[in-house]
């Protein structure tokens, strides 16, 4: 049956010569794992490869597979144009992360509106911003994990000045276990969670703060998503932020 839908592509693997096995977000129906056969052009003639690169939004036309297995694509086309990630060493690290962000930790096979929503203005505000680029991952994840059930409850605070990761909430004292943020961190997280793209550039962090953030944060989701989960394109993203 031909479906049609809105995506985000996330990840691909080659397969053969000519070929690829796309892993995509899509609004109307979740994750979607598509073959895309001559992924790969002849001599000067682009393939379709091109159009799965992270984070990229695209348009698709596609043969569903059955019971939610791998399907095949039919067409595809842009349905936004990126202007700035792919000349940029800094966004292309950063939507690299993200799409791998995305493909490990969102795993809903049916559509989820919101979430969509919150993905493709993600990306257009990467691509627009201009200033605060160096935060842009770190207030994704903050905003990422509502959607994910795992967003901070409370308030960082003079009272509640520790954020407890294992319970996911600001609280008073160091807790005795050993999954909290520090006072510092926990101020941090607070700040990604008030800030908007927009205004990335209001979070002043030097590079090991930038550094120890991440570290923090994906522990989070690690705790609360899959202990095993593990980003390959971190130590990319690492590089870039090298001082």
């Amino acid at each position: 049956m031909l479906q049609k839908a809105r995506a985000i592509a996330l990840h691909s693997v080659r397969y053969g010569e000519s070929s690829i096995v796309a892993y995509l977000y899509s609004s109307e129906f979740g994750r979607l794992t598509l073959m895309v056969n001559g992924a790969y052009g002849k001599g000067r003639k682009a393939g379709k490869a091109v159009f799965f690169q992270p984070l990229s939004l695209i348009d698709i036309v596609y043969y569903a597979g059955k019971n939610n297995g791998m399907g095949r694509l039919k067409e595809v086309s842009p349905s936004f144009v990126s202007v700035s990630v792919s000349s940029s060493p800094i966004k292309s690290a950063i939507a690299l992360f993200v799409g791998e962000v995305i493909y490990r930790t969102v795993r809903e096979e049916e559509g989820n509106p919101p979430l969509y929503t919150f993905l493709e203005l993600s990306i257009k505000s990467l691509d627009a911003i201009e200033s605060g680029v160096a935060n842009f991952h770190l207030i994704f994840l903050s905003h990422l994990s509502k959607y994910l059930g795992f967003y901070p409850h409370g308030q960082f605070s003079e009272q509640t000045p520790y954020f407890d990761f294992r319970n996911g909430i600001f609280v008073e004292q160091e807790p005795l276990h050993a999954f909290y943020f520090s006072s510092l961190y926990s101020k941090i997280l607070y700040d990604t969670l008030m800030l908007d793209y927009d205004n990335a550039n209001q979070l002043n962090l030097n590079g090991t703060q930038r550094s120890s953030f991440l570290d923090l944060i994906l522990s989070y989701y690690q705790y609360h998503n899959d202990s095993s989960t593990t980003f390959q394109s971190l130590s990319v993203l690492q590089q870039v932020f090298m001082p």
